[in-house]
């Protein structure tokens, strides 16, 4: 494969325009081998070819040499290897978090994937892209989950969940975006009763994960969606209008 098929293929691998693409490869690959080399070196991509420079440290056009990759001994390799895919996989994790972070706040209708051992449900949600739909994984932890409703999910199960929070997490370079989902917060009946009746001025006061919700709303809901919302969450929706709540 050519440099150029390379490029190309690593930018659509990791969600990068090409031309990001090969500018992190030739500054990652000549980041590693001036530490493997002890001296600077600069890569660059021309062509078809890869050109590799090494300064040497006198002036005038002695001042570079140009290595071989035959030059370049196996366990470099290794390292330049490591080096680009740990690179790459950090800007990917970056550029999905500047993506799905607008998330956070909104309501997705996932399936469960599987259930962890601790109870955990991993579950995976449809989200749009500008010219096509994946799917995004979530993790709902036990503690996020209404005590009726822990260690009765199963694999395929099709709920409702809120977007809790979305952070990029890991340590020195390797990271990876963390999307934690809740069936517990108030803000779940609150976002469903919008969605389901398209009006605004509803606020949950009070929620018993699982037995209760206390609602407000500015004017007087259909039945219909409380009744749907009531079944999404398997719990009693009670709404109280303005006009007939107290002082």
């Amino acid at each position: 494969m050519c440099l150029e098929s390379l490029c190309r293929e690593v930018a659509k691998e990791h969600r990068l325009p090409a031309g990001e693409a090969r500018a992190i490869l030739e500054r990652t690959l000549s980041e590693a081998l001036t530490e493997a080399f002890g001296r600077r070196v600069i890569v660059s991509f021309s062509g078809k070819d890869l050109a590799i420079f090494l300064e040497t440290g006198r002036n005038g056009p002695e001042g570079l040499e140009r290595l071989s990759p035959r030059q370049v001994r196996k366990e470099v390799v290794r390292l330049c290897r490591y080096r680009v895919e740990t690179e790459l996989n950090r800007k990917k994790a970056i550029g999905e978090y500047d993506f799905l972070k607008t998330l956070q706040g909104v309501v997705v209708r996932g399936v469960v994937d599987r259930v962890l051992e601790d109870g955990s449900l991993m579950v995976l949600f449809p989200v749009d892209e500008l010219f096509n739909c994946r799917e995004i994984t979530g993790t709902c932890p036990v503690s996020l989950q209404p005590p009726r409703e822990r260690g009765t999910f199963r694999g395929g199960e099709a709920r409702s969940f809120f977007v809790a929070s979305v952070l990029l997490v890991g340590k020195d370079q390797v990271l990876r975006v963390d999307i934690r989902l809740s069936r517990t917060t108030r803000r779940l009946p609150e976002a469903l009763l919008k969605m389901e009746t398209g009006m605004t001025g509803i606020r949950c006061i009070r929620r018993i994960a699982g037995k209760i919700c206390l609602v407000t709303a500015r004017k007087r809901l259909p039945r219909e969606a409380i009744l749907a919302v009531a079944a999404e969450l398997g719990e009693r929706v009670k709404v109280t209008w303005e006009s007939s709540a107290g002082p």
